[in-house]
Protein backbone atom coordinates (compact mmCIF):
# COMPACT_ATOMS: atom_id res chain seq x y z
CA UNK A 1 0.00 0.00 0.00
CA UNK A 2 0.97 3.64 -0.75
CA UNK A 3 1.19 6.04 2.19
CA UNK A 4 2.12 9.74 1.91
CA UNK A 5 2.71 11.33 4.88
CA UNK A 6 2.47 15.51 5.04
CA UNK A 7 4.73 17.19 8.02
CA UNK A 8 5.90 20.91 8.50
CA UNK A 9 8.58 22.92 10.34
CA UNK A 10 11.69 20.56 11.21
CA UNK A 11 12.47 17.12 11.84
CA UNK A 12 10.14 14.88 13.86
CA UNK A 13 11.50 11.40 15.14
CA UNK A 14 8.34 9.77 16.05
CA UNK A 15 7.36 10.36 11.97
CA UNK A 16 10.79 8.72 11.35
CA UNK A 17 9.77 5.98 13.23
CA UNK A 18 6.31 5.27 11.12
CA UNK A 19 8.30 5.45 7.99
CA UNK A 20 10.31 2.85 9.05
CA UNK A 21 7.71 0.54 10.27
CA UNK A 22 5.64 0.49 7.52
CA UNK A 23 8.26 0.03 5.36
CA UNK A 24 9.49 -2.71 7.25
CA UNK A 25 6.19 -4.29 6.68
CA UNK A 26 6.63 -3.89 3.14
CA UNK A 27 4.61 -0.77 2.27
CA UNK A 28 5.77 2.07 -0.13
CA UNK A 29 6.05 5.81 2.08
CA UNK A 30 6.38 8.71 1.03
CA UNK A 31 7.04 12.54 2.75
CA UNK A 32 5.67 15.80 1.91
CA UNK A 33 7.66 18.13 4.06
CA UNK A 34 7.12 22.36 4.28
CA UNK A 35 9.66 24.21 5.93
CA UNK A 36 7.11 26.35 7.14
CA UNK A 37 9.89 29.25 7.63
CA UNK A 38 7.59 32.24 7.62
CA UNK A 39 5.46 31.12 10.38
CA UNK A 40 8.35 29.45 12.78
CA UNK A 41 7.04 29.88 16.53
CA UNK A 42 9.63 32.75 16.75
CA UNK A 43 8.76 35.00 14.15
CA UNK A 44 5.87 35.35 11.55
CA UNK A 45 7.26 36.56 7.86
CA UNK A 46 4.35 34.72 5.69
CA UNK A 47 6.73 35.89 2.65
CA UNK A 48 8.86 32.79 3.30
CA UNK A 49 6.45 30.48 2.84
CA UNK A 50 6.21 31.18 -1.00
CA UNK A 51 8.81 28.60 -1.14
CA UNK A 52 6.89 25.56 -0.56
CA UNK A 53 3.53 26.75 -2.05
CA UNK A 54 0.13 24.95 -1.79
CA UNK A 55 0.36 23.98 -5.15
CA UNK A 56 3.54 21.97 -5.41
CA UNK A 57 2.14 20.49 -2.40
CA UNK A 58 -0.49 18.82 -4.10
CA UNK A 59 0.92 18.37 -7.43
CA UNK A 60 3.69 16.23 -5.30
CA UNK A 61 0.40 14.05 -3.88
CA UNK A 62 -1.04 13.63 -7.11
CA UNK A 63 1.76 11.82 -9.02
CA UNK A 64 2.64 9.62 -5.70
CA UNK A 65 -1.11 8.42 -5.70
CA UNK A 66 -1.46 7.61 -2.48
CA UNK A 67 -3.69 4.83 -0.57
CA UNK A 68 -3.84 6.73 2.45
CA UNK A 69 -3.04 10.28 3.49
CA UNK A 70 -1.42 10.45 7.04
CA UNK A 71 -0.96 13.77 8.93
CA UNK A 72 1.11 14.14 12.28
CA UNK A 73 0.52 17.17 14.56
CA UNK A 74 1.73 18.96 17.79
CA UNK A 75 -0.53 21.70 19.11
CA UNK A 76 1.01 24.55 17.77
CA UNK A 77 1.19 23.21 13.84
CA UNK A 78 -2.20 21.89 14.15
CA UNK A 79 -4.06 25.11 12.77
CA UNK A 80 -1.23 25.00 9.20
CA UNK A 81 -2.02 21.44 8.87
CA UNK A 82 -5.54 21.17 9.15
CA UNK A 83 -6.17 23.67 6.40
CA UNK A 84 -3.47 22.41 4.19
CA UNK A 85 -5.64 18.49 5.06
CA UNK A 86 -8.74 20.65 3.71
CA UNK A 87 -7.08 21.08 0.63
CA UNK A 88 -5.83 17.44 0.35
CA UNK A 89 -9.54 16.48 1.39
CA UNK A 90 -10.77 18.46 -1.82
CA UNK A 91 -8.34 16.51 -4.36
CA UNK A 92 -7.87 12.87 -3.15
CA UNK A 93 -11.09 10.44 -2.60
CA UNK A 94 -8.30 7.99 0.37
CA UNK A 95 -8.65 8.02 3.37
CA UNK A 96 -7.42 10.61 5.34
CA UNK A 97 -5.63 10.41 9.27
CA UNK A 98 -4.31 12.57 11.73
CA UNK A 99 -1.81 11.29 14.52
CA UNK A 100 0.45 12.93 17.24
CA UNK A 101 0.01 14.57 20.48
CA UNK A 102 -2.89 16.81 19.85
CA UNK A 103 -5.67 14.68 18.68
CA UNK A 104 -4.19 11.79 21.17
CA UNK A 105 -5.23 14.93 23.69
CA UNK A 106 -8.11 15.98 21.83
CA UNK A 107 -10.04 13.29 19.96
CA UNK A 108 -13.44 14.80 20.13
CA UNK A 109 -12.62 18.07 19.18
CA UNK A 110 -9.81 16.56 15.93
CA UNK A 111 -12.38 14.04 14.90
CA UNK A 112 -15.28 16.67 14.29
CA UNK A 113 -13.12 17.96 11.50
CA UNK A 114 -14.70 17.56 7.73
CA UNK A 115 -10.96 16.72 6.57
CA UNK A 116 -9.73 14.02 9.29
CA UNK A 117 -12.07 10.58 8.19
CA UNK A 118 -10.28 8.76 11.15
CA UNK A 119 -7.56 9.70 13.88
CA UNK A 120 -4.76 7.79 16.42
CA UNK A 121 -4.52 8.10 19.99
CA UNK A 122 -1.15 7.35 20.99
CA UNK A 123 1.24 4.91 19.19
CA UNK A 124 0.50 4.79 15.41
CA UNK A 125 2.71 2.01 13.95
CA UNK A 126 0.86 -1.13 14.78
CA UNK A 127 -2.76 0.95 14.25
CA UNK A 128 -1.38 1.86 10.90
CA UNK A 129 -0.03 -1.15 9.79
CA UNK A 130 -3.33 -3.11 10.80
CA UNK A 131 -5.23 0.17 8.85
CA UNK A 132 -3.22 -0.45 5.51
CA UNK A 133 -3.85 -4.62 6.01
CA UNK A 134 -7.84 -3.66 5.66
CA UNK A 135 -7.68 -1.11 3.38
CA UNK A 136 -5.99 -3.88 1.13
CA UNK A 137 -8.49 -6.48 1.70
CA UNK A 138 -11.31 -3.49 1.36
CA UNK A 139 -12.50 -5.10 4.47
CA UNK A 140 -13.67 -2.73 8.25
CA UNK A 141 -11.21 -0.69 9.82
CA UNK A 142 -13.92 0.32 12.10
CA UNK A 143 -12.69 -1.75 15.17
CA UNK A 144 -9.18 -0.83 14.78
CA UNK A 145 -7.66 -0.19 18.85
CA UNK A 146 -6.30 3.02 19.26
CA UNK A 147 -8.11 4.53 16.10
CA UNK A 148 -11.06 6.58 16.25
CA UNK A 149 -12.92 6.18 12.95
CA UNK A 150 -16.30 7.72 11.16
CA UNK A 151 -17.77 5.15 9.11
CA UNK A 152 -20.50 6.13 6.01
CA UNK A 153 -23.62 6.98 8.37
CA UNK A 154 -21.31 9.62 10.50
CA UNK A 155 -21.05 7.53 13.33
CA UNK A 156 -17.67 7.76 15.43
CA UNK A 157 -15.71 4.51 16.40
CA UNK A 158 -14.03 5.39 19.60
CA UNK A 159 -11.88 2.43 19.81
CA UNK A 160 -10.05 1.38 22.77
CA UNK A 161 -6.06 1.85 23.09
CA UNK A 162 -3.77 -0.24 22.70
CA UNK A 163 -0.73 -1.84 24.86
CA UNK A 164 2.13 0.17 24.62
CA UNK A 165 4.71 -1.56 22.35
CA UNK A 166 7.81 -3.37 24.27
CA UNK A 167 10.24 -3.55 23.94
CA UNK A 168 11.24 -0.86 21.79
CA UNK A 169 14.00 -2.46 20.30
CA UNK A 170 11.01 -4.97 18.43
CA UNK A 171 10.55 -1.45 16.30
CA UNK A 172 12.91 -0.69 13.55
CA UNK A 173 15.07 2.52 14.44
CA UNK A 174 13.48 5.44 13.09
CA UNK A 175 14.24 5.67 9.20
CA UNK A 176 15.71 9.73 8.60
CA UNK A 177 16.38 9.28 4.93
CA UNK A 178 12.48 11.00 3.48
CA UNK A 179 13.36 14.28 6.10
CA UNK A 180 17.13 13.93 4.86
CA UNK A 181 15.73 14.28 1.43
CA UNK A 182 14.20 17.34 1.73
CA UNK A 183 17.39 18.87 3.88
CA UNK A 184 16.11 18.93 6.72
CA UNK A 185 18.87 16.67 8.60
CA UNK A 186 21.53 19.01 9.86
CA UNK A 187 25.05 18.61 10.81
CA UNK A 188 24.08 17.96 14.64
CA UNK A 189 21.50 14.41 13.96
CA UNK A 190 18.99 13.92 16.59
CA UNK A 191 18.40 10.65 18.35
CA UNK A 192 15.85 9.39 20.68
CA UNK A 193 16.79 6.31 23.07
CA UNK A 194 13.34 6.56 25.09
CA UNK A 195 10.01 6.83 24.92
CA UNK A 196 8.53 9.10 28.00
CA UNK A 197 9.71 10.87 30.95
CA UNK A 198 10.66 9.72 34.49
CA UNK A 199 8.69 13.20 35.85
CA UNK A 200 4.95 14.73 35.40
CA UNK A 201 5.46 18.10 35.10
CA UNK A 202 2.00 19.90 35.17
CA UNK A 203 2.96 22.29 32.30
CA UNK A 204 3.82 18.94 30.16
CA UNK A 205 2.51 17.39 27.86
CA UNK A 206 3.92 13.92 29.99
CA UNK A 207 1.38 15.46 32.86
CA UNK A 208 -1.41 14.16 29.97
CA UNK A 209 -0.01 10.98 28.49
CA UNK A 210 0.78 9.49 32.00
CA UNK A 211 -2.52 9.56 33.14
CA UNK A 212 -3.61 8.51 29.72
CA UNK A 213 -1.51 5.22 30.56
CA UNK A 214 -1.63 5.02 34.10
CA UNK A 215 -2.31 1.06 34.22
CA UNK A 216 1.03 1.03 32.15
CA UNK A 217 4.56 2.81 32.56
CA UNK A 218 4.61 5.08 29.19
CA UNK A 219 8.34 5.44 29.78
CA UNK A 220 10.21 2.76 28.06
CA UNK A 221 14.02 3.05 27.01
CA UNK A 222 15.90 0.67 23.85
CA UNK A 223 18.73 -1.10 24.74
CA UNK A 224 22.28 0.36 24.15
CA UNK A 225 23.21 -2.36 21.70
CA UNK A 226 19.92 -0.95 19.65
CA UNK A 227 20.68 2.19 20.15
CA UNK A 228 24.20 1.93 18.85
CA UNK A 229 23.04 0.10 16.16
CA UNK A 230 21.15 3.33 14.70
CA UNK A 231 23.91 5.53 15.70
CA UNK A 232 26.47 3.61 13.64
CA UNK A 233 24.62 3.46 10.93
CA UNK A 234 23.78 7.60 10.83
CA UNK A 235 27.39 7.75 11.43
CA UNK A 236 28.34 6.18 8.08
CA UNK A 237 25.41 7.43 6.40
CA UNK A 238 25.29 11.17 7.46
CA UNK A 239 28.66 11.95 8.68
CA UNK A 240 27.61 14.14 11.27
CA UNK A 241 29.52 16.58 13.33
CA UNK A 242 27.16 15.55 16.89
CA UNK A 243 24.15 14.45 17.79
CA UNK A 244 21.27 15.68 19.95
CA UNK A 245 19.36 13.16 22.19
CA UNK A 246 16.01 14.47 22.21
CA UNK A 247 15.00 12.53 24.94
CA UNK A 248 13.10 14.31 28.04
CA UNK A 249 15.69 13.23 30.55
CA UNK A 250 18.86 11.57 28.75
CA UNK A 251 20.71 10.28 31.75
CA UNK A 252 17.91 8.84 34.34
CA UNK A 253 18.99 5.19 34.35
CA UNK A 254 22.80 5.23 35.68
CA UNK A 255 23.23 1.79 34.66
CA UNK A 256 22.48 2.50 31.25
CA UNK A 257 24.22 5.22 31.01
CA UNK A 258 27.73 3.29 32.05
CA UNK A 259 27.18 0.87 29.39
CA UNK A 260 26.11 3.48 26.25
CA UNK A 261 29.43 5.35 27.56
CA UNK A 262 31.89 2.56 26.62
CA UNK A 263 30.55 1.99 23.32
CA UNK A 264 29.12 5.29 22.58
CA UNK A 265 33.35 6.36 23.11
CA UNK A 266 34.17 3.35 21.11
CA UNK A 267 32.32 3.32 18.33
CA UNK A 268 30.99 7.11 17.80
CA UNK A 269 33.63 9.34 19.51
CA UNK A 270 31.41 12.44 18.44
CA UNK A 271 29.87 15.28 20.45
CA UNK A 272 26.63 15.45 22.08
CA UNK A 273 23.73 17.74 23.55
CA UNK A 274 21.15 15.95 25.75
CA UNK A 275 19.09 17.00 28.66
CA UNK A 276 19.00 16.85 32.46
CA UNK A 277 17.38 18.24 35.72
CA UNK A 278 18.74 19.67 38.91
CA UNK A 279 17.82 16.01 40.12
CA UNK A 280 19.67 13.92 37.87
CA UNK A 281 22.87 15.93 37.35
CA UNK A 282 24.61 14.00 39.76
CA UNK A 283 28.31 14.07 40.03
CA UNK A 284 28.18 10.09 38.91
CA UNK A 285 25.83 10.85 35.88
CA UNK A 286 27.86 14.38 34.65
CA UNK A 287 31.17 11.87 35.15
CA UNK A 288 29.77 9.53 32.83
CA UNK A 289 28.27 11.83 30.46
CA UNK A 290 31.43 13.66 30.10
CA UNK A 291 33.47 10.88 29.45
CA UNK A 292 31.19 9.33 26.90
CA UNK A 293 31.00 12.74 25.01
CA UNK A 294 28.50 14.98 26.19
CA UNK A 295 29.62 18.81 25.42
CA UNK A 296 26.69 20.37 26.09
CA UNK A 297 23.20 20.19 28.10
CA UNK A 298 20.07 21.74 28.74
CA UNK A 299 18.28 22.01 31.85
CA UNK A 300 14.78 23.13 32.72
CA UNK A 301 14.75 25.47 35.60
CA UNK A 302 11.62 26.94 34.71
CA UNK A 303 11.02 29.75 37.22
CA UNK A 304 12.88 31.61 39.92
CA UNK A 305 10.86 31.25 42.06
CA UNK A 306 10.77 28.32 44.72
CA UNK A 307 6.88 28.36 45.72
CA UNK A 308 5.87 28.14 41.99
CA UNK A 309 8.12 25.48 41.43
CA UNK A 310 6.38 23.18 44.25
CA UNK A 311 2.84 24.87 44.19
CA UNK A 312 2.42 25.11 40.14
CA UNK A 313 4.93 22.82 38.46
CA UNK A 314 5.53 20.04 40.51
CA UNK A 315 9.46 20.20 40.15
CA UNK A 316 10.11 20.58 43.80
CA UNK A 317 13.79 21.42 43.75
CA UNK A 318 15.55 23.69 45.86
CA UNK A 319 17.38 26.74 44.49
CA UNK A 320 20.27 25.68 46.29
CA UNK A 321 19.92 22.03 44.76
CA UNK A 322 19.56 24.09 41.04
CA UNK A 323 22.93 26.23 41.76
CA UNK A 324 25.18 23.27 42.96
CA UNK A 325 23.59 21.40 39.88
CA UNK A 326 24.73 23.96 37.44
CA UNK A 327 28.22 24.42 39.66
CA UNK A 328 28.79 20.25 39.09
CA UNK A 329 27.87 20.65 35.30
CA UNK A 330 30.46 23.68 35.07
CA UNK A 331 32.82 21.47 36.75
CA UNK A 332 33.38 18.88 34.50
CA UNK A 333 33.41 21.36 32.00
CA UNK A 334 29.75 20.69 30.01
CA UNK A 335 28.28 23.70 28.53
CA UNK A 336 25.23 24.51 29.74
CA UNK A 337 21.49 25.64 28.32
CA UNK A 338 18.72 27.01 31.49
CA UNK A 339 15.30 27.05 30.26
CA UNK A 340 13.11 29.19 31.74
CA UNK A 341 9.63 30.17 31.50
CA UNK A 342 6.98 33.46 32.18
CA UNK A 343 3.38 34.16 32.26
CA UNK A 344 2.45 30.94 35.25
CA UNK A 345 -1.05 31.47 37.00
CA UNK A 346 -0.06 33.66 39.86
CA UNK A 347 3.07 34.86 38.99
CA UNK A 348 4.11 38.59 39.64
CA UNK A 349 6.96 40.79 38.70
CA UNK A 350 9.20 39.96 41.55
CA UNK A 351 9.07 35.94 40.62
CA UNK A 352 9.98 37.11 37.58
CA UNK A 353 12.57 38.81 38.97
CA UNK A 354 13.61 36.03 41.01
CA UNK A 355 13.92 34.13 37.35
CA UNK A 356 16.68 36.38 36.46
CA UNK A 357 18.71 36.45 39.46
CA UNK A 358 18.67 32.65 39.97
CA UNK A 359 19.65 32.17 36.62
CA UNK A 360 22.71 35.02 37.13
CA UNK A 361 23.76 32.57 39.98
CA UNK A 362 24.03 29.59 37.20
CA UNK A 363 26.82 30.96 35.21
CA UNK A 364 24.90 29.40 31.69
CA UNK A 365 26.58 29.10 28.82
CA UNK A 366 23.21 29.91 26.96
CA UNK A 367 19.53 30.90 28.29
CA UNK A 368 16.43 30.02 26.64
CA UNK A 369 12.98 31.93 27.35
CA UNK A 370 9.46 30.99 26.80
CA UNK A 371 6.08 31.84 27.81
CA UNK A 372 3.59 29.48 29.64
CA UNK A 373 1.30 28.24 26.61
CA UNK A 374 -1.46 25.93 28.68
CA UNK A 375 -1.04 22.58 26.41
CA UNK A 376 -4.70 20.85 26.09
CA UNK A 377 -5.75 18.30 29.07
CA UNK A 378 -2.24 19.07 30.68
CA UNK A 379 -2.88 19.58 34.40
CA UNK A 380 -2.08 23.18 35.08
CA UNK A 381 -4.13 23.81 31.98
CA UNK A 382 -6.69 22.70 34.11
CA UNK A 383 -6.46 24.31 37.13
CA UNK A 384 -5.98 27.84 34.56
CA UNK A 385 -9.40 26.79 33.56
CA UNK A 386 -10.74 26.29 37.10
CA UNK A 387 -8.70 29.44 38.34
CA UNK A 388 -10.58 31.99 35.96
CA UNK A 389 -6.82 32.26 34.01
CA UNK A 390 -8.29 30.72 31.10
CA UNK A 391 -10.86 32.05 29.38
CA UNK A 392 -12.80 29.33 27.73
CA UNK A 393 -12.79 31.61 23.97
CA UNK A 394 -8.67 31.69 24.61
CA UNK A 395 -9.08 27.65 25.63
CA UNK A 396 -10.95 27.26 21.71
CA UNK A 397 -7.67 29.52 20.10
CA UNK A 398 -5.18 26.35 21.62
CA UNK A 399 -7.57 24.00 21.29
CA UNK A 400 -7.19 25.26 17.61
CA UNK A 401 -3.25 25.46 17.64
CA UNK A 402 -3.21 29.32 18.16
CA UNK A 403 -0.02 30.54 18.54
CA UNK A 404 3.31 29.23 20.44
CA UNK A 405 5.51 29.19 23.62
CA UNK A 406 7.82 31.78 21.65
CA UNK A 407 5.56 33.90 20.87
CA UNK A 408 1.78 33.99 23.22
CA UNK A 409 0.51 34.94 26.10
CA UNK A 410 -3.04 33.00 26.55
CA UNK A 411 -3.99 33.27 30.51
CA UNK A 412 -5.52 36.59 31.72
CA UNK A 413 -2.59 37.33 33.16
CA UNK A 414 -2.56 40.73 35.72
CA UNK A 415 1.13 41.01 33.90
CA UNK A 416 1.38 40.41 30.27
CA UNK A 417 3.65 43.13 29.38
CA UNK A 418 5.84 42.18 32.26
CA UNK A 419 5.79 38.51 30.93
CA UNK A 420 6.88 39.88 26.86
CA UNK A 421 9.57 41.79 28.66
CA UNK A 422 11.20 39.02 30.76
CA UNK A 423 10.75 36.39 27.88
CA UNK A 424 12.63 38.91 25.63
CA UNK A 425 15.33 39.89 27.75
CA UNK A 426 16.94 37.03 29.89
CA UNK A 427 18.69 35.21 27.09
CA UNK A 428 20.64 39.13 25.89
CA UNK A 429 20.78 39.50 29.95
CA UNK A 430 22.53 35.96 30.34
CA UNK A 431 25.07 37.16 27.45
CA UNK A 432 25.46 40.54 28.24
CA UNK A 433 28.62 42.35 30.47
CA UNK A 434 28.01 42.95 34.28
CA UNK A 435 28.50 46.83 33.74
CA UNK A 436 25.20 46.36 31.61
CA UNK A 437 22.75 44.89 33.57
CA UNK A 438 21.83 47.71 35.20
CA UNK A 439 20.63 49.53 32.23
CA UNK A 440 18.53 45.84 31.12
CA UNK A 441 16.94 46.50 34.45
CA UNK A 442 15.87 49.78 33.84
CA UNK A 443 14.92 48.34 30.83
CA UNK A 444 12.38 45.95 32.10
CA UNK A 445 10.71 48.67 34.41
CA UNK A 446 9.91 50.75 30.81
CA UNK A 447 6.32 50.29 29.37
CA UNK A 448 6.38 47.06 26.53
CA UNK A 449 6.95 48.59 23.37
CA UNK A 450 9.31 48.49 20.35
CA UNK A 451 12.46 48.63 22.18
CA UNK A 452 11.67 44.86 23.65
CA UNK A 453 10.27 43.64 20.87
CA UNK A 454 13.89 44.96 19.12
CA UNK A 455 15.65 42.42 22.07
CA UNK A 456 13.44 39.60 21.41
CA UNK A 457 14.74 39.25 17.57
CA UNK A 458 18.16 39.82 19.39
CA UNK A 459 17.30 36.82 21.54
CA UNK A 460 16.55 34.59 19.08
CA UNK A 461 20.35 33.68 18.27
CA UNK A 462 20.56 33.29 22.21
CA UNK A 463 18.75 30.83 23.33
CA UNK A 464 21.12 28.25 21.92
CA UNK A 465 23.58 29.72 19.68
CA UNK A 466 25.37 27.09 18.35
CA UNK A 467 22.18 25.43 17.18
CA UNK A 468 21.29 28.30 15.79
CA UNK A 469 23.64 29.00 13.21
CA UNK A 470 23.97 25.21 12.61
CA UNK A 471 20.03 25.43 11.54
CA UNK A 472 20.43 28.63 9.68
CA UNK A 473 23.14 27.15 7.63
CA UNK A 474 21.12 24.97 6.50
CA UNK A 475 17.99 26.52 5.21
CA UNK A 476 19.58 27.65 1.97
CA UNK A 477 19.89 23.54 1.44
CA UNK A 478 16.71 23.12 2.87
CA UNK A 479 14.71 25.49 0.47
CA UNK A 480 16.52 23.89 -2.20
CA UNK A 481 16.32 20.49 -1.88
CA UNK A 482 12.41 21.20 -0.54
CA UNK A 483 12.23 22.20 -4.10
CA UNK A 484 13.65 19.52 -5.81
CA UNK A 485 11.74 17.38 -3.58
CA UNK A 486 8.27 18.65 -4.33
CA UNK A 487 8.82 18.85 -8.29
CA UNK A 488 9.83 15.16 -8.51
Amino acid sequence: MRVLFYYRGGEHIGLESLISYLKSKGHEVELIFDPGLGDNGFLDIPILNKFCNDQLVIEKAIRFRPDLIAFCSITNLYSAITKIARKFKEVFDVPIIIGGIHPTSLPEEVIKEDCYDMLCVGEGEEALEELLQRLKEKSSYADIKNLWVKDGSGKIHRNPKRLLIKPLDTLPPPDKTLFHKYGVLTSRLMVMTARGCPFACTYCVNSFRNELYSSETYLRQRSVPNVMEELIHLKNTYNPKGFRFEDDVFAYNVKWLREFKEVYRKHINLPFHCYVTPSTAKDSVLKELKEAGCSSVSMGIQSGSVEIRKKLLNRNHSDESIILAAQRIKKYKIKLNTEFIFGFPEETPADMFKSLELNEQLSAHSTSSFIFYPYPQTSLAKYCLEKGYLSDDNYKLIKQGYGSYHTTCLLNHDYINEVYKFKSILPVYNKIPKLLKPLFRKILTLEYGFLHKFIYSISIPLHDFDEFITRVKGIPKMIIKTRNALRK
